[in-house]
């Protein structure tokens, strides 16, 4: 059985496991050889363990954020390699969302902000794929980085994050009265709900888009509060219900699929219709459907059906961002109202190419006032090819 010239037997040869010369032929055990303390002080692996689990727990329960789009349009693989598993929309477990909301509730947001540091610099040593996004964009928005202050940069951009996902536990909690708001420019979007018209708000993984969904819910006419439908993930927008619902209640805003992408375009078609509010990224490709234009100095794909929606229903779109000042503190702000109407059909690509650079400078203008609030953490430049990094 254990010959080299049966598979088995291979297999037992190559195996760092000893095979017991038994009739069960039982594995006793690996054997391993020791290793000069060199070695092992320069294999960081050994440090993994104290920081994992506590990485773990607070993040994953916004980690999408992080792990979704690298696998939207994911990297190129070498062909020796395994493809990555791809991402199903659905947050790692439910038990790291358990832990990230009873630690709010119980300790409080300080004792979750303290946790935040070791995570932080936990991602920084051990999570290469989302390190690497992270330093190239960096490099981009700071050009000639390096060294040093890029590892610091690199630390305070996933803290950014961080904070980030703390501060959704006031909106998920029901303690949205504890922030503040600073508003800018979002009076044009009663002006248009006033006259009757559904609007797109249209934003961005930069800030907290998920806290700002919360301010949406404050719209009236003629007496009524104005529906907002938010467009996300459905694996994640189980979770995301699911925990609302448990945590505060029914949120402001309902749900749209986008899994089903024509089912999804047919919901957000008639709820403009009805004058109601559809909220939706730009920033992330789900599919073929992009343009590449010029993005931090070089060329990035960005989707398309937004302003396909908007040309097509009539609905003008208002680009919206809100970005942390401080703790507890955020800006509001609202651009627009922007209306797009097909032409010609032949300038369809340029009319497009056109519409979306104009949402691309607006995200540029922010950075340069918020520069760690970035937060797609995948190669977001040249995706197609997965040469961005």
């Amino acid at each position: 059985m254990g010959g080299p010239d049966n598979p088995v037997g291979r297999a037992m040869q190559a195996s760092p496991y000893q095979y017991s010369q038994s009739r069960s032929d039982k594995i006793v055990g690996p054997t391993r050889r020791k290793q000069p303390l060199s070695v092992v002080l320069r294999d960081r692996s050994w440090l993994k363990t104290p920081f994992k689990a506590l990485a773990q727990s607070v993040y994953s329960a916004c980690n999408a954020g992080m792990n979704a789009t690298a696998t939207e349009m994911p990297p190129r693989e070498a062909p020796t390699q395994p493809k990555p598993k791809e991402w199903d929309g659905k947050t790692r477990t439910g038990l790291g969302i358990l832990i990230f909301f009873w630690t709010f509730r119980l300790l409080g947001p300080r004792f979750a902000y303290l946790l935040l540091y070791p995570v932080a610099f936990y991602y920084v040593l051990f999570n290469r794929k989302n390190g690497r996004a992270s330093a190239d964009y960096l490099r981009r928005r700071f050009p000639g980085i390096g060294g040093l202050k890029l590892f610091w940069m690199r630390y305070r951009h996933f803290l950014s994050f961080g904070r980030v996902l703390v501060d959704r536990g006031y909106a998920f909690l029901g303690m949205m009265g504890e922030v503040k708001f600073e508003r800018d420019g979002h009076e044009v979007i009663e002006e248009v709900l006033a006259g009757g018209k559904g609007v797109i708000l249209m934003s961005a993984h930069l800030g907290n888009w998920e806290l700002a969904a919360y301010c949406l819910g404050g719209y009236m006419r003629d007496g009524q509060r104005v529906p907002v439908n938010a467009v996300m993930f459905k694996g994640e927008s189980e979770k995301v219900e699911k925990q609302l619902k448990k945590a505060s209640g029914e949120p402001p805003f309902r749900i749209i699929a986008s899994n089903d992408s024509l089912q999804a375009s047919i919901d957000c078609k008639q709820a403009l219709e009805r004058g109601e509010v559809v909220a939706i990224h730009g920033d992330r490709i789900l599919g073929s459907g992009g343009v590449k234009v010029p993005f931090l100095g070089a060329e990035a794909k960005f989707p398309i059906g937004p302003f396909v929606l908007a040309a097509s229903t009539g609905a003008p779109i208002v680009f919206t961002f809100a970005n942390r000042l401080g703790v507890r503190h955020y800006k509001l702000t609202a651009r627009g109202p922007h209306y797009f109407a097909f032409g010609d059909r032949k300038k369809r690509d340029e009319n497009l190419k056109a519409w979306v650079q104009i949402y691309v400078d607006l995200i540029e203008e922010l950075l340069k006032q918020y520069p760690l609030q970035w937060h797609n953490f995948y190669p977001f430049w040249d995706t197609e090819s997965g040469t961005g990094w």
